[in-house]
């Protein structure tokens, strides 16, 4: 179970994708001291950091990233299981879906 504030229509996709077998997308704002500005080089070490812990837990790869560094945010698409481990990593404060789905 996810522990970190997540968004309600990404916990949908999520479950849609686990039957399915889809891809999903999120975007995942990173840890950081409260009032400070990101570091870029920090933010890229977090999102490899909790990319390549999730990987090895599960064995899945993200299918794409994109690591926006000065806002602390990072695009991930990859499969259900595969972003449930990366949002229960430390690294990650918040999920929201990228997209929004009818």
């Amino acid at each position: 179970m996810v522990e970190q504030p997540t968004d309600p229509e990404l916990l949908r996709q999520l479950d849609d994708a686990r039957t399915s077998g889809g891809t999903v997308e999120a975007v995942l704002r990173l840890e950081r001291q409260p009032g400070e500005r990101p570091v870029p080089s920090v933010v890229r070490d977090q999102a490899d950091r909790a990319i390549r812990r999730a990987t090895e837990a599960c064995g899945e790869t993200p299918a794409d990233v994109h690591v926006m560094a000065n806002m602390a945010t990072a695009y991930v698409a990859g499969t259900e299981r595969f972003l449930r481990e990366l949002m229960a990593q430390p690294e990650v404060a918040s999920a929201v879906a990228n997209k929004s789905r009818a």
